[in-house]
């Protein structure tokens, strides 16, 4: 929430000096030119046809609901963090395939983190169902979440918002340590205002006191969820809802930070747009610390953490009969929402609602989210499966920062250690494409020794892209430096490729021929005697087998023109069979995988009867070992 009451009375004219249209941006008026596209039918209540202010657990219960019956399209999630008095923090994410990390830039939507500003919370979560019910009727909407994930967060302070309708804005942290649950005290003066707990420019006091600004910068539970979901994701697109001006508001939030160094290169004309596409309904439009200086800010520290635009949209308006909590549905937050006055709307309010659809800046931004050219890309090609991720690390500071003291002192800024870190996975097809922030970084105007009114340009800063297989071995790491509008192509997971290759192989070594030794005439007997064969092969299979080819006494010892009765028998660790001819060799051993030099035994045997007459002399025969493959 913003005070406009506090910058009337300052002789504050609203919207004075701006531009009905700011400079054209390409990219920005792709975004608009893309929204128009779209078609969408306008509304005349909301997306659900809601007409009652949800509790906390309608919101849960909407969220899940929505997830539960849209699978691929959207995830209910849980933020890291439970708010003071220990409740979750749950939101949404709205994708096609959404359960992939596909690389997709983000746009990223929260309501309600001063709890009283009702409308901020049910205009978040309109509009998650208002994009699931588009997605399934509008193939231009449909086609539009292959190009950008949707994050919304309708509570960020749920506490707050259980308290509702008493004025409280703020959060239940009255003391630390912050060991949630806890009570939420009972005075409204109480409670950190977490717009004013962000670490970027916080301490100032501007617009806050010691109690409201937090023990620390980025010190309360809401806030690090906000950060952390922000942090791990690439949110090229940012809106934060609130109550109750009417206004749109960008960076800086005090006037001695200075602009942005990307004021006049899409910042401005992108809240231009936002403007346009209420037309003209949201006037108030221009850098938030000329309306109202404030210090630790969500706009401000995602701006120039990530580099991603970061609006503040103050919803309704301080229009009779729309108070910042719970103003009336029907006549001021779905009217405001649509464009579309309520049925028992006032003539004021049908003046300030009618034909000015919050609901199409939303869209507009979303589409810019969703733009290459706002962003940056890093593309290539990578092991299919692979996770790739990338992460910055770097330091933002505090404002200096006040003492409660009298007279006033302040002590140097306090050092705030930043981290970046976002990861997908490498499609099937091993190529690519990552909608990335880019690494380049604007400098704020807070440093170690104090502020600097800005613009203060930008750091030349790379990510650090890395490349791990599924099975946790690390395959790459590289630098890269990307800024907006860049393409970087990027092989991560390359390493130095060495190898060889194999022939087809098949050989047998055969030992020393088998004798059976003497035969004994007149006696029965069992002989045996053994011989080795040693494989080598790199087929798939192979299979080892003996013939004899000889068409005398086929299969048996022969003397000359003598042959013994009983047949010769062979085996490679089975069982003795008789050995067959050429025509049906006898199988000795086969492999089923490679092998290298394995020395397979091969026993032979023969049977001398008692009554076999035997001719002196040496019976003997040649024979042929084969060995075979189906799958060289």
């Amino acid at each position: 929430m913003k005070k406009l009451l506090v910058a009337v009375a300052a002789g504050v004219a609203m919207g004075a000096g701006l531009p009905a249209v700011a400079a054209a941006d390409p990219t920005v008026d792709a975004a608009v030119t893309a929204f128009h596209n779209l078609g969408l039918p306008p509304l005349t209540a909301m997306p659900d046809n809601r007409q009652v202010y949800r509790t906390y657990d309608d919101y849960n219960n909407d969220m899940q609901a929505l997830a539960t019956a849209n699978p691929s399209l959207v995830a209910y999630k849980l933020a890291p963090n439970k708010s003071i008095e220990g409740r979750d923090v749950h939101y949404v994410e709205i994708t096609n395939n959404v359960n992939v990390a596909d690389g997709k830039p983000v746009d990223y939507v929260q309501g309600a983190i001063h709890g009283n500003e009702s409308a901020a919370a049910e205009d978040s979560m309109e509009f998650a169902i208002d994009i699931v019910n588009q997605a399934k009727v509008n193939p231009k909407v449909s086609a539009l979440l292959d190009h950008v994930r949707v994050i919304i967060v309708p509570l960020v302070n749920p506490d707050g918002y259980a308290h509702t309708p008493s004025p409280r804005r703020a959060n239940c942290d009255s003391a630390t340590p912050l060991t949630p649950p806890l009570t939420c005290p009972t005075s409204t003066s109480q409670g950190v205002d977490m717009n004013r707990n962000y670490p970027l420019g916080w301490g100032s006091n501007i617009g806050v006191s010691f109690a409201q600004r937090g023990s620390g910068p980025g010190s309360e539970p809401e806030v690090k969820n906000t950060m952390s979901i922000i942090a791990s994701h690439q949110v090229t697109a940012l809106i934060t809802a609130h109550t109750n001006e009417r206004a749109i508001f960008y960076p800086p939030f005090d006037l001695n930070a200075g602009d942005t160094p990307e004021l006049n290169t899409g910042y401005k004309a992108l809240a231009q747009a936002m403007l346009a596409a209420t037309n003209n309904g949201y006037t108030n439009t221009r850098d938030s610390a000329h309306d109202y200086e404030t210090s630790g800010e969500t706009n401000d520290w995602s701006y120039y953490a990530t580099r991603g635009f970061g609006f503040t949209q103050e919803l309704i308006g301080p229009v009779s009969g729309c108070p910042q909590a719970l103003p009336n549905y029907l006549n001021c937050t779905t009217a405001d929402w649509t464009g579309h006055a309520g049925p028992t709307s006032t003539a004021a309010q049908t003046s300030t609602f009618e034909g000015h659809p919050v609901r199409d800046a939303w869209w507009t931004v979303l589409e810019y989210a969703s733009l290459p050219a706002g962003h940056s890309v890093i593309g290539g090609t990578a092991v299919p499966g692979a996770t790739l991720k990338i992460t910055k690390d770097f330091t933002l500071y505090t404002a200096p920062v006040k003492q409660n003291t009298t007279p006033a002192t302040s002590t140097a800024p306090i050092a705030v250690p930043t981290h970046l870190e976002s990861s997908m996975t490498v499609p099937a097809s091993g190529k690519f494409t990552w909608d990335t922030n880019p690494s380049v970084r604007p400098q704020s105007a807070y440093y170690a020794d104090g502020e600097h009114t800005g613009p203060n340009g930008f750091v030349n800063e790379s990510y650090t892209l890395t490349c791990t297989a599924a099975n946790g071995t690390l395959l790459g790491t590289t630098k890269v430096l990307v800024d907006k509008g860049d393409v970087a192509n990027v092989t991560p997971c390359t390493t130095g490729d060495v190898g060889g290759s194999v022939a087809a192989t098949l050989a047998l070594t055969l030992g020393a021929p088998a004798s059976f030794g003497a035969f004994t005439p007149g006696v029965a007997k069992d002989y045996t005697a053994s011989t080795t064969a040693t494989v080598i092969s790199t087929a798939g299979d192979a299979t080892l087998s003996v013939a004899d080819p000889s068409s005398t006494a086929t299969g048996h010892l022969v003397n000359g023109t003598f042959s013994l009765p009983s047949a010769l028998q062979a085996s490679a660790g089975g069982t003795l069979a008789d050995v067959g001819g050429s025509a049906a060799p006898t199988l000795l051993k086969t492999w089923s995988t490679p092998v290298s030099n394995d020395v397979a035994t091969v026993t032979f045997g023969q049977h001398v009867g008692a009554a076999d007459a035997l001719r002196t002399g040496a019976y003997t025969k040649t024979l042929t070992f084969t060995l075979s493959t189906t799958t060289p």
